[in-house]
C-alpha cells in the first residue's frame, strides 16, 4: 500500500485493518456524532438519523479500501461526505417508496442535485467543531484549571480580561498569557488531530 503522508493518515490508514478496535473506536468518536448531526440537519428524526449513521459506519467499514487518496484533491472527509449524502438520499428514496403521498419529494430532489459549496462547507464546519470538542477536552486536562478558566472566560465567553483576572486572583497580563498559551496548544492539537483523521484546515 502507498504510505505517503497524503494517503496514509495515521488513523485512516489503520482503518484498513478491520480488527483494529482502538482505531475504529477513535474513528467512531470523531465521525459518528458528525454524521448524526448532518442527518438531523437534513430533516431526519432522531431514530432515523441514528439508523442512517450506523448504516454509514457499516458502509465505511466495507468500502474503506475504495478511498483513493492519490486522486488530485482527494480527502477522506470529502469521501465520507459523499458516502453520508448518498445514504441520506437512499433513506428518503426508501421513505418515498413506502409513502405514496411523496411527502419527501422536494427534499429528495434537492439531495439528488450536485452537492453545493455551502453543503461542503457545512460538513467541514461540523468536522472542525467535532475536532475542537475533542482537543478542548484533551488540552483542558493538560493545563492548570485557572489557566483554562482564563482562556475560556476571555476567549469563549468574551468576558473582559480585567474582570476575569479579579475573579481568578490573577493580574491581567497573566490572563492574556494563559489565553495565548491555551490557544496555541489547541491549534497545535487540532492541526495534528485533523491531519491524522483525514482533514486539513484548508481542505
Amino acid at each position: 500500500m502507498d504510505n505517503s503522508p497524503k494517503t496514509r493518515y495515521s488513523l485512516i490508514g489503520q482503518l484498513h485493518d478491520l480488527q483494529n478496535v482502538d482505531a475504529w473506536n477513535e474513528f467512531a468518536s470523531i465521525y459518528q456524532p458528525l454524521i448524526f448531526r448532518i442527518c438531523r440537519q437534513r430533516g431526519l428524526q432522531h431514530a432515523d438519523a441514528t439508523d442512517v449513521t450506523q448504516n454509514v459506519m457499516t458502509r465505511v467499514a466495507k468500502a474503506i479500501d475504495q478511498f483513493d487518496g492519490l486522486q488530485d484533491g482527494a480527502t477522506f472527509r470529502g469521501w465520507l461526505y459523499r458516502v453520508t449524502r448518498n445514504m441520506v438520499i437512499d433513506f428518503f428514496r426508501q421513505s418515498e417508496n413506502r409513502n405514496t403521498a411523496g411527502a419527501k419529494t422536494g427534499i429528495l430532489e434537492l439531495l439528488e442535485q450536485e452537492p453545493s459549496e455551502a453543503e461542503s462547507k457545512e460538513f467541514r464546519a461540523e468536522f472542525q467543531r467535532q475536532i475542537f470538542s475533542i482537543v478542548a477536552n484533551q488540552v483542558r486536562n493538560e493545563v492548570q484549571p485557572k489557566t483554562w478558566q482564563a482562556f475560556w472566560r476571555t476567549e469563549m465567553d468574551h468576558q473582559p480580561a480585567a474582570k476575569v483576572a479579579t475573579e481568578l486572583n490573577m493580574n491581567a497580563g497573566a490572563v492574556y498569557v494563559a489565553r495565548s498559551r491555551v490557544i496555541a496548544r489547541l491549534r497545535k492539537a487540532a492541526e495534528k488531530k485533523m491531519n491524522e483523521t483525514g482533514g486539513q484546515f484548508d481542505a
